[in-house]
């Protein structure tokens, strides 16, 4: 089994652990260090950038499946509210409309 296939096999059996995604950025730091000491970093650039794709779907893996920073985590309470408030903006907005039309004492009815 080859390095990608064993990315890939680690990737569909949930987020990546912590450990994995330092290890993958201290890799990718190595990587560029010595590619810019052998003088061949823009030489390798097409190689640079697949492995930077592969770190950032790491990265955002990690970011939205292990710690679920990107997904706001919604508080039911907060979520009635919000409603409640739509609705009384609603309700407003309609009472403003209702009355903007006026009314005449020959509008009994």
């Amino acid at each position: 089994m080859d390095e990608e296939e064993g990315r890939e096999e680690e990737r569909g059996g949930g987020p990546p652990s912590e450990d994995r995604v330092r290890l993958e950025l201290v890799l990718f730091a190595e990587l560029i260090r010595r590619l810019e000491t052998e003088g061949r970093l823009t030489d390798a650039l097409p190689f640079v950038l697949k492995r930077l794709g592969d770190l950032r779907r790491l990265l955002f893996d990690y970011e939205v499946r292990a710690t679920e920073r990107l997904l706001p985590i919604e508080d039911p309470a907060e979520r009635a509210a919000r409603d409640l408030l739509r609705e009384i903006e609603e309700r407003h907005r309609r009472m403003i409309e209702e009355w903007g039309e006026g009314w005449t004492p020959d509008d009994e009815g």
